[in-house]
C-alpha cells in the first residue's frame, strides 16, 4: 500500500489500534473551545478514544444547535451543558445523563471597572452565549440569589462567541459577560473586573454532562461504555499531567498566552473538574428545578427519569475506577 493510501486511510479513518481490530466510528458534539471540555479534549489528544477502540471525530456545536443536532442523530454523544439535553427531554427527546465532569458552575461574571457590586447591575445589559444556554441558567440563577429578576431588571443579550464578549465588553455594547476561561482572564488583562467567580455560588448544579440516546445506549452499550473509559481516563490524563494538560487546552481553546493557560488549568485541574465523573443525582434535581422555572412541563419530574447509572456503576463494578 503506497504512503499517499496510507495517510488517506489514517486521515479518515484515525490511527489503527496495535492489535489490528477494527475502530469503531463515533461522532461526539461539544459547544465551546472552554476548559470545561477538558476531559474530551485530553482524551482526544492523548489517543485514548483509539486505545478503546473507537474512531472519534469532534464536532464544535454552539448553543441549543449541538442537542438538535444529537436528536437528529448526526452525533453519537455531545459533552455539553447538562441542561440542554435536559431541557430537550422534557419536552420528549431521547437524551439521557450518563456521566457528569462538573457539578458547579464555572464561569465568571465580568463587568466594566465602573460597577463593583451586585445592585451596579441593575438596568445594565449582560451578554450571554445564546439564550437556552448554560450561561443564560447560571445569570438568572445568580440573579435570581441576588434579588433581581433576569427579565425585568437587566437586558440579556445574546453575543455568541466567548471571544465576542471581550470584544463586546471592550467596545462598550454591553456592560457585563457570562465568560469562561480562559478568556474571562483575558477580559481581565484588558481592564475588565471580576465581579463573581460563580463556582463560589453555593449551589449544585449538573454543568457539564455526557449525554447519550437510550436508544444508542441500548443498541451499542458496549460503544458507550468504552467511550466512558476514555473520557474517565482523559480526565485522569488532564489532571495529572499539566504540560500536557495546557497543550491540550492551548490547542482547543486558541489561547497562546502561557500566563493565561497556566491559571486555567489549575482552575479546573485543582477546583472545577471532577476526578470521578459519577452523576449526581441532587445535581440533576437542580438543574431540573430551574428548567421548571420557564418550562412546567419540567415540574414533578425526577432526575430518575433523565439518567442511567448502570453505565458508571458497572465502570465501578469491574474494576476500572480504581
Amino acid at each position: 500500500m503506497s504512503l499517499l493510501v496510507l495517510s488517506a486511510v489514517w486521515i479518515l479513518f484515525g490511527p489503527p489500534r496495535l492489535d489490528g481490530a477494527e475502530l469503531t466510528r463515533i461522532r461526539i458534539g461539544y459547544p465551546s473551545p472552554s476548559a470545561s471540555f477538558s476531559p474530551l479534549f485530553a482524551a482526544k489528544e492523548a489517543g485514548l478514544f483509539e486505545k478503546h477502540g473507537l474512531a472519534s471525530e469532534l464536532l464544535y456545536l454552539q448553543g441549543v444547535q449541538i442537542t438538535q443536532v444529537h436528536v437528529a442523530k448526526y452525533v453519537d454523544f455531545t459533552v455539553t451543558g447538562a441542561p440542554l439535553p435536559l431541557r430537550a427531554a422534557v419536552e420528549g427527546a431521547d437524551l439521557i445523563l450518563a456521566a457528569s465532569s462538573i457539578d458547579k458552575f464555572i464561569y465568571k461574571l465580568i463587568v466594566e471597572p465602573g460597577i463593583t457590586k451586585p445592585a451596579d447591575l441593575r438596568g445594565k445589559t449582560i451578554g450571554i452565549t445564546t439564550f437556552g444556554s448554560l450561561p443564560d441558567v447560571a445569570i438568572r440563577l445568580v440573579l435570581k440569589q441576588w434579588g433581581m429578576n433576569a427579565d425585568k431588571d437587566v437586558k440579556l443579550v445574546q453575543v455568541g462567541r466567548m471571544t465576542d464578549m471581550v470584544v463586546a465588553l471592550s467596545g462598550k455594547k454591553i456592560e457585563a459577560g457570562v465568560i469562561s476561561d480562559p478568556t474571562s482572564f483575558q477580559a481581565e488583562k484588558l481592564g475588565m473586573r471580576r465581579l463573581l467567580d460563580m463556582a463560589d455560588v453555593d449551589v449544585e448544579f449538573a454543568n457539564v454532562a455526557v449525554a447519550v440516546s437510550r436508544a444508542y445506549t441500548k443498541s451499542h452499550r458496549d460503544v458507550v461504555l468504552k467511550f466512558l473509559k476514555a473520557y474517565v481516563e482523559g480526565t485522569r490524563r488532564f489532571m495529572a499531567d499539566k504540560e500536557f494538560g495546557i497543550k491540550a487546552l492551548r490547542k482547543y481553546t486558541g489561547s497562546q498566552d502561557q500566563e493565561i493557560l497556566g491559571k486555567t488549568y489549575d482552575l479546573f485541574a485543582l477546583k472545577y473538574i471532577k476526578k470521578n465523573p459519577a452523576l449526581s443525582l441532587k445535581g440533576v434535581e437542580t438543574t431540573l428545578a430551574m428548567i421548571a422555572d420557564r418550562n412546567p412541563k419540567a415540574k414533578g419530574r425526577r432526575a430518575e427519569e433523565f439518567v442511567d447509572m448502570s453505565l458508571m456503576n458497572e465502570l465501578e463494578k469491574t474494576g476500572f475506577m480504581r
